[in-house]
């Protein structure tokens, strides 16, 4: 019963590390597909597409980063399952 938990777990670590990937690389997309071309026509100041960049990146990046310490949190326990 314990290794069909942790093979549940790893998969979960799996399914979060995943998350994390495809948020960051969708923010990416968007902002290379959708929010550089969007500056083009409108010409806006230097702080204006900073503070930009950071309201779309700073949850991206946060939300990856909850995403690595839960899936490195489910391998440590499952790791501490099997000792």
């Amino acid at each position: 019963m314990v290794v069909l938990g942790v093979l549940i777990g790893i998969a979960a670590a799996i399914v979060f590390l995943l998350v994390g990937a495809l948020s960051l690389f969708g923010g990416a997309d968007a902002t290379r597909h959708q929010l550089l071309p969007g500056f083009l026509p409108d010409r806006p100041p230097v702080t204006e597409r900073l503070l930009t960049l950071l309201g779309v990146w700073a949850p991206i990046i946060f939300v990856a980063v909850l995403c690595l310490l839960a899936g490195i949190q489910f391998v440590r326990v499952m790791v501490a399952a099997l000792l």
